[in-house]
């Protein structure tokens, strides 16, 4: 589908989102973003560990090979868009219950040809002087990130406002318009804003919008838990993931920990799991006296049941473009190119699914 300077409209301000506008604006499209969080990255960006990384995957997975390019893709954001990476740090240490457990997993990743190390207890100790546990060996993936996933969409947005894209905050969207089985342009409380092309990218809250429109695209959620406490002093370099605790730092040395979420009952609500996510932290780490838990967030990730993506234009309704999926913070540079490609050059990617 190759469009002539069409009117786009891009629903959700998340990471994807914002990478689709800037990619779109900086090819010369009339873009427009909406979302009714204040800022880009409020919503389910926001509640994002921000891990880069292919070490989590599994090889022989179909989504291993789009985690590759992904990551890869980060690449050329570092030198298109700087700022953008700028306060990200690299590297990840991950280990598991026994060294057998670790050293199959480093052998898995190096056959699949990923640019991983087996680091033995002394060299871990050396690298995180504040592991209180410190595993026999753990896997060093070097080309991990640590990034703030809101920062980075506030970066996209920037940018492409540089461009000449237009955004509007808190703007609710309530529905798209069609007319003849084509998009006319989307409804919001203070009437009607024309578009010839309509993307989604509003996580799960697409499912409501597609709904309205009859049109059931699969996608579903998978909560987790974004915790954030306050720290006065350095206590990792690196992400580190062990059995107990997967955990990242900040440059304002805030700490950030990820856990799954299924229960919001008073035992096992957030506010709970946070506390005792700083028991295991003391028991894990050598902290300081005064760290406390700030915030502990739900973020509703969206997903599919093949674990893949979707990204495309909805054959059902032209000029409808969707681009949702999960892990977005590993995709989004790579969906934000691929998404303005097919976009405004008519170019089809085949490394992810179409929408049905």
């Amino acid at each position: 589908m190759r469009l002539n300077q069409p009117r786009i409209a891009v629903i959700g301000a998340g990471i994807i989102g914002s990478a689709i506008t800037y990619n779109l604006a900086i090819r010369g499209a009339d873009v427009l973003l909406l979302d009714e969080g204040p800022e880009p990255g409020s919503g389910v960006t926001g509640r994002a560990f921000g891990w880069v990384n292919v070490i989590n995957g599994t090889p022989d997975h179909s989504s291993y090979a789009l985690w590759r390019e992904a990551v890869a893709e980060y690449q050329h954001l570092k030198t298109a868009l700087p700022e953008a990476l700028s306060d990200a740090r690299p590297g990840s240490l991950i280990w598991r219950a026994t060294p057998q457990e670790t050293e199959q997993l480093a052998d898995l990743h190096r056959r699949a040809g990923e640019d991983i190390e087996l680091l033995r207890r002394g060299v871990v100790a050396e690298w995180e002087p504040h592991l209180r546990q410190v595993p026999e060996c753990a896997v060093f993936s070097r080309n991990d990130l640590a990034l703030d996933p809101a920062r980075l969409a506030g970066t996209y947005v920037g940018a492409a406002l540089a461009a000449s894209a237009v955004a509007r905050f808190s703007e609710k969207v309530a529905a798209v318009q069609t007319e003849n089985g084509r998009v006319t342009g989307i409804r919001v409380a203070g009437g009607t804003l024309k578009a010839d092309v309509v993307v989604m990218a509003a996580g799960s809250a697409i499912k409501t919008l597609a709904g309205e429109m009859g049109i059931d695209i699969g996608v579903e959620t998978s909560p987790a838990i974004l915790l954030r406490y306050a720290c006065s002093r350095p206590v990792v370099s690196r992400i580190l993931r062990g059995p107990r605790l997967e955990v990242r730092q900040a440059g304002d040395n805030t700490l950030f920990v990820a856990k799954s979420y299924v229960d919001d009952g008073i035992e096992n609500g957030p506010q709970a799991i946070g506390q005792r996510t700083l028991a295991v932290m003391k028991d894990e780490l050598d902290l300081p006296d005064d760290v406390r838990l700030t915030s502990a967030d739900v973020g509703n990730r969206p997903v599919f049941a093949d674990g893949l993506p979707r990204l495309g234009f909805l054959r059902p309704v032209e000029g409808l473009y969707i681009a949702v999926g999960h892990p977005g913070v590993i995709l989004a540079p790579l969906i934000g190119r691929l998404a303005a490609e097919e976009i405004v050059d008519g170019r089809r990617t085949g490394l992810i699914p179409d929408p049905k």
